[in-house]
């Protein structure tokens, strides 16, 4: 497995932008959302992202009962939220990891492989082209 000294940490999540048509950034999960991005030197990746602020509890869930949210809830928890597992290569060259997804929240997400731009500067790393999207991210020590 091919990994990347530059990316082999925790990282926290300090931005996550995409361009719209108009030529806007969106900010699908608030302005300052929480997350991580772990990447580590056995080639795993752990990526877990939620918009903040928090959704408010589920009102009429009993999760530890075993009676589930509404479905208005659940969906509105699901766009809230994205995480997936699997493992990693760099291409230093090209300034490219590709995230091998094995598992995620979004089944359609499973068993893919997703590419990503990336450059790291010191203890900040982004992802993405930069032109219409960007994950930015900054070491935790």
């Amino acid at each position: 497995m091919k990994t990347h000294p530059a990316l082999t940490g925790t990282w926290r999540l300090v931005e996550f932008a995409d361009l719209d048509k108009d030529g806007d950034w969106q900010y699908r999960f608030g302005e300052h959302p929480r997350g991580y991005f772990v990447y580590d030197a056995t080639g795993r990746v752990h990526i877990q992202i939620m918009k903040v602020p928090p959704l408010a509890p589920f009102p009429e869930a009993k999760l530890d009962a075993g009676k589930p949210p509404s479905l208005e809830h659940a969906l509105a928890a699901y766009t809230a939220y994205v995480a997936y597992f699997g493992t990693y290569t760099a291409d230093a060259e090209k300034r490219v990891v590709t995230h091998h997804v094995e598992g995620s929240l979004a089944p359609d997400f499973t068993d893919t492989d997703q590419p990503r731009p990336f450059k790291p500067e010191g203890d900040r790393l982004e992802i993405g082209d930069g032109k219409t999207w960007r994950r930015v991210l900054q070491r935790v020590r």
